[in-house]
């Protein structure tokens, strides 16, 4: 059987709970489907009542899940519109799934080529940049996760975040294939992380810059010979990781890291980097966790 990430029937699951961000999410899976010739699959879920329908135990009925279940119904049904209205020619489903949003989107992502959500849900408290199901989709789902927290710019650069680590190299790999398929340049940028209270003198810190030019070469090394025709710029920073790849990310059309970098703890599923740029970015943020198949040559 196929592994989903090299099957191109495997779809875009993209999911929605009627905001404004899954909407987006819906807008740029579309872009994605049409992009990598994928059909696109329309989820939403239903499971625990959540506070905004039940505010008291006693509110727990089979009338509010009942409730919850055909505002389920509306939100895919209305993806389910917009996506025929954008694209009339792009296979599309629709699927209310029970249990959890976040249990469900994690079983869909093991047949997903990539899912994507919005930024944060219906639910989502406003100061709450990264929502409880966009962050466990990140850290937990079994193919890339792109969450969207707004519109998608159309023009700009693939970022990808770079770092010694093997899930960078994997993020590496990803940012190539995106590069090539949006017909655009790749913008590679490491951090060095040191930070404006540091002591270490100009020497130190462009030896540090160089060993930073030295690996990040490695990385992108290679890929090129995959996608000819994708530019690469090089940026090494010597602010922290997040804080250089959110500068670049001002710029760019999509930012692609890897869930957890070098610094990572092994039981640390999204690393601080990771989550950072998700909140912050101003693009939506595609986040990796293993390599794509190779370009057929």
């Amino acid at each position: 059987m196929s592994h989903p990430l090299t099957d191109p029937l495997a779809p875009v699951v993209v999911g929605v709970d009627g905001s404004e961000c899954s909407e987006m999410a819906v807008r740029w899976a579309v872009g994605a489907c049409l992009r990598e010739k994928r059909p696109l699959r329309v989820v939403s879920a239903v499971g625990s009542v959540p506070y905004a329908y039940a505010p008291t135990a006693a509110m727990t009925t089979d009338i509010v899940m009942e409730a919850m279940q055909a505002d389920a119904r509306r939100a895919v049904e209305a993806a389910v519109d917009l996506v025929r209205e954008l694209a009339p020619a792009l296979e599309v489903d629709g699927k209310v799934l029970g249990g959890s949003p976040q249990l469900a989107l994690r079983h869909a992502s093991a047949e997903a080529g990539k899912l994507v959500v919005g930024r944060r849900g219906i639910g989502g408290a406003r100061g709450l940049l990264l929502g409880s199901v966009s962050g466990d989709a990140a850290a937990h789902a079994e193919c890339p996760v792109v969450v969207v927290g707004g519109p998608a710019p159309t023009s700009g650069p693939v970022v990808v975040g770079v770092d010694p680590s093997p899930i960078s190299a994997n993020a590496v790999a990803h940012a190539f294939q995106q590069a090539d398929l949006l017909g655009t340049t790749l913008v590679a940028v490491h951090g060095v992380g040191i930070s404006t209270s540091s002591t270490l003198g100009l020497d130190a810190v462009e030896r540090l810059r160089g060993d930073a030019e030295e690996i990040v070469g490695e990385l992108l090394a290679g890929h090129s010979e995959d996608y000819p025709d994708v530019q690469v710029e090089q940026r090494i920073g010597v602010g922290p990781a997040a804080a250089e790849i959110i500068d670049a990310a001002e710029s760019a059309q999509l930012v692609i890291v890897g869930s957890r970098g070098r610094g990572g703890f092994r039981g640390l599923l999204l690393g601080s980097t990771s989550r950072a740029v998700i909140q912050l970015a101003p693009c939506p943020v595609m986040v990796t966790h293993t390599a794509p198949a190779r370009r057929n040559r």
